[in-house]
């Protein structure tokens, strides 16, 4: 019971308004103003006010009746009902839990989207329950009866100012003079609570209580935050049933749940740790959830289920200040390119909180060495106060930079309501928890982590054309479409820099001998590095499966002497075996998939004459490292496979540039 001094306190506080309601705060504040208003016409007139003045009280008793009963008309609109004749599993469970504590009649049930069960008493006396679609779908019979047998004891046991200073508790945690006053009131309800449905029953239930509420929210800051700006998920409820029964969520947030209550200095939480429990039979580990779909209730219907996301969209935006304007939309009906914002946000956040760790702007790169370092639960961001399903707070913060490096890439999530495994244009698989492991782990990870994220990515017609070629069964068509589309502004080339590749020129400048007799450009593309083997002195012939690349390289060098041709690696002229002194493989083989290389590697070494050199140069990657095609980087085996056919190795250079690993080798034919 709250003492005088309590009281006062409480009272004295600048948080008193958390003892009103805003319905009756606007009552009361109409009927001031009306009196004041009142007052300044008595008080400022000369003719008799006493009509006035009853006319102006009519007016607020009339204003103040109209401001209540809208807010009611809100609170139904918020919490709608839902009818128990169409729940048989629910109203016996609403008829077991109010036989057990006492409440006569039978609670009248409303649909919420708190994260909680609760309940009030209502118009007229009669107790109302506030239950939320997430915990019907979710919760057992067994343990939604221990809930809401909770709730109906809080409302028979409880006197008003007891609920308040649980209520203002958790609103102020550090206020101890209020805990040794609430604790005792709890201590008591949960005693009769134990009593009446067991001591493991209550703590089971409560965690599961905890579990659904922590998946819940993590799932709405998912899969709706980003797009709350276009009204509520009219599927938000269905995806958190599937992420129940499918994707196993609640049992994924468990560890991070029980961590953060243990950090919580809500009371409520203090069942978790059994501070105030006699000692008595062990709390069950075990957590019950239900495992097909539906739980007590499977659904409580679209346009149920709408009205109450909508909510939760108002509800988030409330926070931050922003009006909510738009309508309800579905999950499953948002394009790939909604997708992939959110994930951006995050990323652009994560980076944020790397600049701030590290002191000076920070790069995806920057964040995967702070999460190898072990270094990840000092980054700042909004996600580490989630209850995050993932393993660690290093792949918390490694998947949003992984995410859109992949989506860039043309990858798209395998389910809607399960976005962290997605599927590459040519159909291979990647699990994005997975892939962040590894990489926290140190091993290498394979993506590009920096590179444009607004705008187009000079990546996407490329692996666009490439998906739809390979799946009609010609790995190599798809140069030709891009070559062809490029010439009328409908693609971009993304290898076309204008210039010779770095690491070719920077290769040449370290040859002691000029250069002489004939080389060969291997895919030469638009003539780039034909030119700049041709300026070195040797007669150059370059070729391209693309006859778009040829002919546009020739228009774009009218005088050149390079003898730009026609070709296909996999079925070269005859006369070209053998017959070249220098040739330059740039990134080619690797345009190729997997099950080409070795084709193409043999065909290349069969160009190189005695006394000759082969340079290969191309994007790197570890034996069994990840892939996420096109391209598809070599490997050290395919690296060394080029030393076929009396072909000898001279240098191979292992260059590591950050994210970017990259093979430049040289290999020669003896005379």
């Amino acid at each position: 019971m709250l003492t005088r001094r309590m009281v006062l306190r409480i009272l004295l506080t600048k948080n008193l308004s958390c003892l009103m309601p805003e319905w009756l705060k606007t009552v009361i504040g109409t009927a001031a103003i009306c009196g004041v208003g009142a007052a300044l016409l008595w008080v400022t007139s000369g003719l008799d006010t006493l009509p006035t003045l009853f006319l102006l009280a009519l007016l607020g008793v009339a204003l103040c009746a109209f401001l209540a009963s809208h807010w009611f008309r809100r609170f139904g609109w918020r919490c709608p009902p839902l009818p128990l004749d169409d729940h048989p599993r629910l109203r016996a469970v609403i008829e077991e839990a109010a036989r057990l504590a006492g409440t006569e009649p039978l609670p009248f049930a409303r649909l919420t989207a708190q994260t909680s069960v609760s309940a009030v008493r209502g118009r007229g006396g009669r107790v109302e329950l506030l239950l939320g679609p997430h915990i019907l779908m979710g919760l057992g019979e067994h343990d939604l009866r221990v809930l809401i047998t909770r709730e109906l004891l809080k409302v028979r046991l409880w006197a008003w100012h007891e609920q308040w200073g649980v209520h203002l508790l958790r609103h102020h945690p550090d206020w101890d003079w209020l805990r040794s006053a609430v604790v005792p009131v709890r201590h008591k309800l949960m005693t009769e609570l134990r009593s009446l449905v067991g001591r493991v029953a209550v703590v089971d239930a409560h965690r599961v209580e905890l579990l659904l509420a922590g998946a819940f929210d993590w799932h709405v800051a998912r899969y709706m935050a980003a797009f709350a700006h276009k009204g509520g998920a009219g599927d938000l409820f269905e995806s958190f049933s599937w992420k129940i029964c499918h994707d196993g969520l609640p049992i994924r947030v468990r560890p991070r749940v029980i961590a953060l209550a243990a950090k919580s200095a809500d009371v409520d939480l203090a069942m978790i740790d059994d501070r105030n429990w006699d000692p008595g039979e062990p709390v069950t580990d075990e957590v019950r959830l239900v495992a097909v779909p539906g739980g007590v209730v499977s659904s409580v219907g679209r346009r149920l289920e709408h009205r109450l996301s909508r909510v939760v969209a108002n509800e988030l935006f409330r926070r931050v200040g922003v009006p909510l304007f738009g309508r309800s939309y579905r999950l499953r009906d948002l394009s790939a390119a909604d997708w992939r914002r959110p994930l951006e946000i995050q990323r652009e956040a994560v980076i944020d909180a790397a600049t701030r760790l590290l002191g000076r702007p920070a790069t995806g790169l920057d964040v995967v060495e702070l999460v190898t370092a072990g270094r990840a639960g000092e980054l700042e961001w909004w996600h580490r106060e989630m209850a995050c399903p993932h393993p660690t707070p290093g792949v918390c913060a490694l998947l949003p930079l992984f995410d859109v490096a992949l989506r860039r890439r043309g990858y798209t999530h395998e389910r809607v309501f399960a976005q962290r495994v997605l599927t590459g244009p040519l159909g291979d698989r990647v699990d994005l928890v997975e892939l962040a492991g590894k990489a926290e782990r140190g091993e290498p990870h394979g993506l590009l982590l920096e590179g444009p994220v607004d705008g187009k990515d000079p990546d996407e017609d490329a692996i666009r054309l490439a998906g739809e070629s390979l799946a009609a069964g010609d790995p190599t068509g798809w140069f030709e479409r891009l070559y062809a589309e490029s010439a009328t502004g409908g693609a971009i080339v993304p290898w076309d820099s204008r210039s010779p590749h770095s690491l070719l020129v920077e290769w040449t400048s370290q040859q002691v001998s000029p250069g002489r007799g004939r080389a060969l450009v291997v895919g030469a593309g638009l003539g780039d590095d034909a030119e700049f083997v041709a300026g070195l002195g040797y007669e150059t012939v370059a070729f391209d499966v693309s006859e778009s690349a040829v002919r546009l390289a020739r228009e774009r060098f009218r005088f050149s002497g390079v003898h730009y041709r026609v070709a296909d690696l996999l079925g070269p002229p005859a006369e070209w075996r053998h017959a070249f002194d220098l040739v330059v493989e740039i990134m080619t083989v690797q345009a190729l998939p997997e099950g080409l290389h070795e084709r193409a590697t043999a065909a290349i070494a069969k160009f190189v004459r005695p006394g000759g050199t082969l340079l290969v140069i191309a994007a790197g990657r570890a034996e069994g490292g990840p892939v996420f095609a096109p391209a598809w980087p070599l490997t050290p085996s395919e690296i060394a496979a080029f030393a076929v056919g009396g072909l000898k190795v001279g240098r191979v250079e292992d260059l590591r540039d950050g994210g970017r690993h990259r093979w430049r080798a040289t290999f020669h034919r003896p005379i």
